[in-house]
């Protein structure tokens, strides 16, 4: 075996945390597709995950939730606006300010999504044991620097 083709027995954190995350995102879409329900991309999931069951957000809002642009997160919020998913309103002060919320069909897709990503945090659990599901969940919610 060529040093090449040897497996990294220490490879970046960010490497670590992509496998992570690109395992949740697979899963999810797997079986999203399996309960019938379409698929969506990370940015729409990050879009419905930060929406609150029955408190509207501004675009701003979610996208400080999120940890992205404004930009971003509007592009993401009307592709779920055009699918259905997602309602507008005026929201009070600012003249341009717009509450987001979800639509009976959003809550639906949520509510499915939810579920799945409770079922893979148990398959998690199961890998790592409870107690060290708990302390990376609780290193992950800790303040990232900058």
């Amino acid at each position: 075996m060529s040093a090449e083709d040897a497996p990294d027995v220490n490879p970046p954190l960010l490497t670590l945390m992509q496998r992570g995350v690109r395992w949740f995102s697979d899963e999810l879409m797997e079986r999203l597709d399996a309960a019938g329900v379409d698929s969506i991309t990370p940015a729409h999931a990050a879009v419905l995950a930060h929406l609150g069951r029955d408190a509207p957000l501004s675009i701003a809002e979610l996208a400080r939730r999120a940890g992205v642009t404004r930009q971003t997160m509007h592009r993401a919020v009307t592709q779920l606006l055009d699918e259905g998913l997602l309602t507008s309103a005026p929201g009070p002060g600012f003249p341009r300010s717009t509450l987001i919320g979800l639509t009976d069909a959003g809550r639906r897709r949520c509510d499915v999504a939810s579920g799945i990503l409770d079922d893979l945090e148990q398959v998690l659990a199961g890998q790592l044991g409870p107690g060290s599901l708990a302390d990376l969940r609780d290193a992950l919610a800790r303040a990232w620097p900058g």
